[in-house]
């Protein structure tokens, strides 16, 4: 079964998921995947347990055509150290010269990496934004167990304490990693990576032929966006998908692509 076309729900009636499962497949190969409404990625990063020693991304759906090139910028991060924080690959590469979801993927694995844990699954889950304030929910869940629960209004955390006194839109990783404990932080930074996402479910695409005609409100923001790809760069049409009312088809075959992983070795 295919999720059905994100369009298919009125905006206002639905909600964006995104679904984020990192493995440590062997104690030099760690992998992960993300798929949301918009995105699906995988990156396989192999690691003598000290040292980054390949970064494999894989495009799998996306938006844009250029989007099939966001592995190759991922590579400047091989021979590079291991790091505790999925944050910590910014040090190695600019994040806004990658493609944004596969490199905030991969800032996950590689913290995974060095974690004894065989697995960390997160589930996101936004509301559609409703009413004069713009009211919305954005939870996270940790492996089943809600771990984050933020009310939103006009896109700010209102509650609960002490998330509004959180810099959501300008320092918020500084905030987080100064005032929260690592598991914490992970989970923070990755779920207000998506508060603008789920936005994205506001306007139809499919409408936009081309990166270009976007490129006012995302010039500068990831790797599609490039000077390079903005005449270059199609519309993926139908790439989106709703998973409001199918959850369980979030990354539901991952496990056949970590078994062909493990043997392409």
């Amino acid at each position: 079964m295919v999720a059905p076309c994100a369009y298919d729900t009125p905006y206002g009636e639905g909600l964006y998921r995104r679904r984020i499962r990192v493995v440590n497949l062997s104690p030099t190969h760690a992998a992960g995947e993300l798929e949301d409404d918009f995105h699906h990625f995988r990156v396989d990063v192999r690691h003598d347990g000290s040292t980054i020693l390949e970064a494999r991304g894989r495009f799998m759906r996306g938006p844009w055509t250029v989007c099939a090139n966001a592995p190759e910028p991922l590579r400047a991060i091989e021979s590079r150290p291991l790091t505790r924080s999925s944050t910590g690959i910014g040090a190695y590469t600019a994040a806004r010269a990658n493609c944004t979801h596969l490199f905030d993927l991969t800032g996950l694995v590689v913290a995974h990496a060095t974690r004894a844990d065989a697995e960390r699954v997160y589930d996101v889950e936004i509301t559609d934004p409703v009413g004069p304030a713009q009211s919305s929910r954005a939870t996270m869940w940790r492996d089943g167990t809600v771990v984050l629960e933020w009310q939103l209004e006009n896109g700010e955390i209102v509650a609960p304490d002490p998330w509004p006194a959180a810099p959501l839109r300008s320092g918020f990783i500084a905030w987080a990693e100064q005032h929260l404990d690592a598991d914490t932080c992970e989970a923070a930074v990755a779920l207000r990576r998506v508060i603008d996402i789920a936005i994205g479910r506001g306007g139809n695409l499919d409408l936009a032929t081309g990166v270009a005609d976007v490129l006012p409100l995302m010039e500068g923001k990831c790797q599609a966006f490039v000077p390079a790809y903005v005449e270059i760069g199609r519309r993926n049409v139908g790439s989106a998908r709703h998973f409001r009312d199918h959850p369980e088809l979030l990354l539901a075959d991952m496990h056949l692509r970590d078994a062909a992983a493990l043997a392409d070795r």
